[in-house]
């Protein structure tokens, strides 16, 4: 995992649910708080800073913030 992109997301993340805690690559979405305004938030951050498009539909089941940061990852190759 990308330590800098791993970071980006986790910012966006704790914008988009504003949420207080430490962000891990085990966070869940559980812990920040679902919420599908927040998600789209979240999905528009990183398509805005990172060029990187993420259906919300697809973070939805997702489980932790690493399985999005792949996600991520795959689409800024």
């Amino acid at each position: 995992m990308n330590q800098e992109v791993f970071e980006q997301v986790a910012e966006f993340a704790k914008n988009a649910y504003k949420y207080e805690g430490e962000i891990t690559p085990e966070t869940t979405f559980d812990e920040l708080g679902k919420g599908s305004m927040k998600m789209i938030a979240l999905t528009s951050m990183i398509e805005n800073e990172l060029d990187a498009e993420v259906p919300v539909r697809e973070v939805m089941v997702m489980k932790n913030i690493a399985e999005l940061v792949a996600r991520v990852e795959e689409e800024m190759e």
